[in-house]
């Protein structure tokens, strides 16, 4: 049903008063939190065949997922795990070659699913020698072959076995949601450092002025958001959320501000992402002079992918680059493309199949690692 309301009364009083006009965005920051939401922040076991694999990375029902197995059961392992849980059943973050002999071997486990981010999960087991069950909470390790499979920051550079060990015992699980959180349809909850309560109470005023004083325009890639505003952020420098000193304050665009140091995982849809690439594109800020330019333009789930391209020393791609078909619409669009080539490489399934209909190759992000020698074979 429509509305017609007339507030000329209002505005006549408003201006009576001199009172000033203020924009604002009508957007909603609040995620709803969904039954299977809380379920997952606890966890649950599925079939492994009910967890999605499209992006390399762990899905269920369009939620970035880790997967562990529970039971414990060998000898006295329980009692071992709780003691030390990198003893017990590494939990894995992508479709890792262990996962895939265990799929090819026809062994469909019963695994726990969570977007649990503290990295402690309970375990349980039945002590074989005196058959007593027992259940607790442990700080289980990552699969190391996972982060290999996707280089995660640049996981595969790391050279001696005790330097592995070490990032897998420094792994953060928020930081990794954060990376990839453009991947998933929808964002994950309980990241820490999201709750607004760390702000000043006059925060959105302080952003708003902030954010009119630079004219809404990103500080670090140029980016200029007077028609999306929502996508403009205002970084605290020195990562002080009470600090709202100027000297301190300068608006970003959400993905500048998600890659600064003590950010507070910052999550970005993939739709924004990509509004994001296209608007540097028409602005003219894609400039590709050095890889380094492309680390700061690519989305950070790409970087894995990146690294390897830069090692290879291949041609600098395009980011964000948009495919149109034979009416000139836009049909998809390329995290990194190489359009002499017809080759790239997307996040989204759907952007490669469409561009695929165009007669592109394109890759995910884990099947261009996974074949890094083919992908960087057919770029020279």
């Amino acid at each position: 049903m429509k509305l017609n309301v007339d507030f000329s009364s209002l505005e006549q009083a408003v201006n009576i008063m001199g009172a000033s006009q203020i924009e604002f965005d009508i957007t909603n920051d609040v995620t709803p939190i969904e039954p299977l939401d809380i379920k997952l922040n606890q966890g649950f076991e599925v079939n492994f065949e009910d967890i999605e694999f499209d992006t390399g990375l762990a899905s269920y029902e369009g939620r970035q997922v880790l997967l562990y197995i529970k039971d414990h059961s060998y000898g006295d392992k329980i009692h071992r795990v709780l003691q030390d849980g990198s003893q017990g059943n590494k939990y894995h973050v992508s479709f890792c070659s262990t996962l895939e002999s265990m799929r090819n071997k026809g062994r469909f486990d019963r695994y726990v699913v969570t977007n649990k981010l503290d990295g402690i999960f309970p375990v349980s087991g039945t002590d074989t020698v005196s058959r007593e069950y027992i259940e607790g909470d442990t700080r289980l390790a990552v699969c190391q072959v996972c982060l290999k499979g996707i280089n995660y920051t640049k996981f595969t550079s790391l050279g001696s076995q005790s330097e592995r060990k070490l990032f897998a015992k420094n792994f953060n699980l928020a930081d990794f949601f954060e990376t990839y959180s453009s991947f998933f349809k929808y964002m994950p909850t309980g990241v820490a450092g999201n709750s607004k309560n760390q702000y000043s109470e006059n925060w959105d005023e302080v952003s708003r002025r902030i954010r009119e004083k630079y004219d809404f325009q990103c500080q670090q890639c140029g980016l200029g958001l007077h028609t999306h505003k929502r996508l403009l952020h205002v970084h605290h420098i020195n990562g002080v959320k009470s600090d709202n000193s100027s000297s301190n304050l300068t608006p970003l665009c959400c993905d500048c501000h998600r890659k600064q140091p003590n950010h507070q995982h910052i999550n970005v849809r993939h739709e924004d992402s990509k509004l994001i690439a296209q608007l540097r594109n028409e602005q003219g800020l894609n400039t590709r002079e050095s890889w380094k330019d492309i680390y700061d333009l690519a989305d950070p789930g790409m970087h894995g992918v990146i690294d390897l391209l830069e090692k290879h020393h291949v041609s600098l791609p395009e980011v964000g680059e948009e495919i149109q078909n034979d009416n000139t619409e836009v049909v998809a669009e390329l995290e990194l493309a190489w359009p002499l080539k017809k080759i790239g490489v997307a996040v989204s399934k759907d952007d490669a199949k469409a561009a695929y209909r165009q007669g592109w190759k394109v890759y995910s992000m884990r099947l261009a690692i996974k074949e890094i020698e083919q992908l960087v074979g057919s770029l020279r």
